[in-house]
């Protein structure tokens, strides 16, 4: 689990720093990320609330303070374990893979709504979780919640030109790395296993994840079983669109 005291300016700082000496160049500046931040927020409207779409880890470790919590449907983009991650919740020899949005097809996840007065200081710990590597770009999308609503929501979608991206893996080879690759920040496995369990307590059906954790239990000969469990809200979040 990810804590925010994890994301200040100057723990990420020494994330990065330390990545750049063991040869991953590629993690960007802190100038790179303020930025990256400025261009998202020149397409919002300050005084006004803003909403984050959530579709992997976000969805059971938001580590942000939210307003309001509300599964939510995105047409155009879809969950996707599309890049290598050599660190976390992998190795160099033997890298895990993260989640991204790739584009075509949709994607069901939660929306995150930020009051407007935590919008820049919630975005700038986002951006210090998201943006490390640069293998994301950040995309305001039509989020359509489940009460009707449409929101503008900030996501995360993967830049296919980055050297993490693997986007074009067989899904038998992305669960061998998913059953066995593991790293400081823990199994990615256990990253798959969150994610599918809290798919399924917002009662959202996602085929592609739900072949993952079948393809990886029978890799390992056992159930993939969730390191984080879905909360007790979570259900009223799904019953109702609510916080």
């Amino acid at each position: 689990m990810i804590r925010r005291d994890e994301l200040s300016p100057e723990r990420i700082e020494q994330i990065v720093a330390d990545a750049r000496k063991a040869g991953y160049d590629f993690f960007l500046t802190q100038e790179e990320r303020e930025a990256s931040l400025k261009e998202a927020l020149d397409r919002y409207r300050p005084g006004e609330e803003a909403w984050v779409f959530a579709y992997g880890s976000l969805m059971w470790n938001p580590a942000l303070e939210f307003a309001e919590a509300s599964p939510c449907h995105v047409e155009g983009w879809r969950r996707s374990f599309c890049f290598w991650v050599p660190l976390g919740r992998g190795t160099p020899e033997l890298p895990g893979l993260m989640l991204g949005l790739e584009d075509g097809g949709s994607c069901e996840g939660i929306a995150y709504r930020i009051a407007p007065n935590q919008v820049r200081s919630e975005l700038a710990i986002l951006w210090n979780r998201e943006m490390l590597s640069g293998i994301y770009k950040a995309r305001w999308v039509p989020a359509k919640l489940r009460d009707g609503r449409i929101v503008n929501a900030v996501t995360f979608v993967v830049d296919p030109s980055h050297c993490q991206y693997c986007g074009d893996l067989p899904i038998e080879r992305a669960a061998h790395h998913i059953a066995f690759a593991e790293g400081r920040r823990g199994a990615c496995r256990d990253y798959l296993a969150n994610t599918a369990a809290h798919t399924r307590a917002l009662d959202i059906h996602d085929a592609y994840i739900e072949r993952l954790v079948d393809l990886v239990a029978g890799l390992r000969g056992e159930d993939v079983e969730p390191s984080v469990p879905p909360a007790k809200n979570i259900q009223t979040i799904a019953a109702t669109g609510g916080d």
